[in-house]
């Protein structure tokens, strides 16, 4: 043998010992993951949108117009139709979804005492059914505490004052330790200023036993002097971090994982739990612009299937970074936000065909030409065999 044929045929050796110790990790890091559900209870609860009202008539698409699935061609709607949040057909149909996927509460949105408000107290929880789930308000702070820029404070204790009369002392709403869970979004803007942490400090002295989550992570330089404001932190905005800036790759998943996996070490030095978040993907071009929306399965990799964007960040950053200081709980972003397309509500699941047209001018403005799937229980399913329900 002459040395050229030596020298390449001890490389390929080495490509292929490399390639054996990648397979190796790979199989072990699955392994790691499976072993981990087996071992670990897991608290899974999915944000709940009670917003949507009845169209006018049957063939009117009311909501879904402002959503992508609404603008898609043809149509890909809801299991349920494009129903109204107060049908008890619609609240017991979505408790049984939520529990088939092994869902445990749903954090509702709240904005103030209005419609939705209402839906919430004299509709889920006075549903027959009401008592298969749990419930936990997710505090809306857009909508209750002024922009960003010039926050207004007042509404915060009287906010918690109406929350600790109307939902608190329920038998079905969600406590950790015996204290009433509550997840407030975009912590990370409304109290990290002065005058944000003197308003929490206000709340905290009045309702000293709250068990309060902060959406407080966005990005890799999570500040450590920001943790010990909350029993725990989170993420809602999942694809902010990770696949708006990536596109559905594996570096998205890496880096959701190296933002949270900081975020949780800093959070933990101080007492803090560590809540990890997944969503299925993203698309809220029908309600705003400036967004790049996203398919649900990876773009580099080859024969990717719809849902495997979701089941990999369940598999290699949720379950691996679910914190016992924060009951191994674990957010979906969302069980019903369709107008960001971030739901895993089920479609109707017609269509045998992924949709990229839809009926802008151009034919491609709300799907930039990606690929949308009718998906079906999909999301359920996955949620369920990934924890094995």
């Amino acid at each position: 043998m002459i040395k050229g044929q030596a020298f390449g045929t001890m490389n390929n050796m080495l490509i292929v010992k490399v390639a054996v110790a990648l397979f190796i990790l790979s199989t072990l890091s699955n392994a790691q993951a499976e072993n981990l559900t087996k071992d670990k209870t897991f608290m899974l609860g999915a944000y709940y949108y009670a917003w949507y009202e009845a169209p006018n008539n049957e063939n009117d698409l009311g909501w879904m117009e402002k959503a992508l699935r609404g603008r898609l061609k043809p149509v890909q709607l809801p299991k349920l139709g494009v129903y109204d949040s107060r049908d008890p057909k619609v609240i017991k149909g979505h408790i049984e979804q939520s529990k088939h996927a092994g869902i445990d509460f749903w954090s509702v949105s709240w904005w103030g005492q209005n419609r939705q408000n209402e839906t919430f107290k004299d509709h889920i929880l006075k549903h027959p059914d009401a008592s298969k789930l749990k419930y936990a308000v997710l505090y809306e702070s857009t909508g209750r505490l002024g922009s960003m820029r010039n926050p207004s404070y007042k509404n915060l204790v009287p906010d918690f004052d109406y929350f600790n009369e109307q939902y608190f002392n329920h038998p079905n709403y969600l406590k950790v330790d015996g204290k009433p869970v509550v997840f407030i979004y975009l912590t990370r803007v409304y109290f990290r200023r002065d005058e944000g942490k003197k308003a929490l400090k206000s709340l905290r002295l009045k309702y000293p036993n709250l068990y309060i989550v902060g959406d407080d992570v966005f990005g890799p330089n999570y500040p450590a002097s920001a943790a010990s404001q909350w029993n725990a932190i989170t993420a809602y905005d999942v694809y902010g971090q990770s696949t708006k800036i990536t596109g559905g790759t594996k570096a998205g998943i890496e880096r959701l994982k190296n933002n949270y996996s900081k975020a949780k070490v800093k959070a933990n030095k101080v007492g803090t739990g560590f809540v990890p978040a997944i969503a299925p993907g993203y698309n809220d071009r029908a309600v705003r612009k400036g967004n790049p929306g996203r398919s649900r399965f990876f773009d580099d990799v080859k024969r990717s299937r719809e849902g495997d964007l979701f089941r990999s960040m369940i598999k290699d950053v949720a379950v691996l970074l679910a914190d016992p200081k924060a009951k191994n709980m674990i957010m979906v972003t969302s069980f019903n936000e369709w107008y960001e397309d971030t739901q895993i509500e089920p479609t109707a699941g017609k269509a045998k065909l992924p949709v990229s047209k839809d009926d802008s001018e151009s034919g491609n403005y709300f799907t930039e030409d990606n690929l949308y799937h009718d998906y079906g229980s999909l999301y359920l399913d996955i949620l369920r065999s990934e924890f094995e329900q």
